[in-house]
């Protein structure tokens, strides 16, 4: 008799404390991958990505099928970021790479994003990237 009492109430146990907490840490882990931002942005001819060593620092990387490009972008939030162009980019590279740079930054969240270059300290770009669903591509 003392075997069943105990054999009911592990049923108990598992039917009112497992099962709960088993759907609650379900659904943490939904929320959480659901919410976490996003750090690529995947074009059909180029990517842009977000790696965070640690809070203070930050890299933006921009790959197509051409160039290999790593920006260093500081304590960056998901409100703003500053990003300055390599000095070795050609005035054709960056015609090229800052308009696809700017629609991957606006791709991934960032609010208001600044890109200069380094030799001259000239904005490049700045605020975020207007979407046109009539541009041709």
């Amino acid at each position: 008799m003392f075997n069943y009492i105990r054999a009911d109430e592990s049923h108990l146990v598992l039917i009112f404390v497992v099962a709960p907490l088993l759907l609650l840490l379900v659904a943490g882990i939904f929320l959480w991958v659901r919410y976490t931002p996003r750090s690529s942005a995947k074009f059909p001819t180029f990517s842009v990505s977000l790696s965070k060593v640690h809070r203070e620092v930050a890299y933006i990387y921009y790959r197509d099928d051409k160039k290999r490009l790593e920006f260093y972008a500081g304590p960056a939030d998901r409100k703003h970021v500053y990003l300055s162009a390599s000095k070795e980019l050609s005035v054709e590279d960056l015609r090229e790479v800052v308009p696809n740079l700017a629609k991957g930054l606006a791709e991934l969240g960032f609010q208001h994003y600044t890109i200069r270059t380094q030799s001259e300290n000239q904005i490049l770009v700045s605020g975020p990237q207007k979407q046109n669903g009539d541009s041709p591509s």
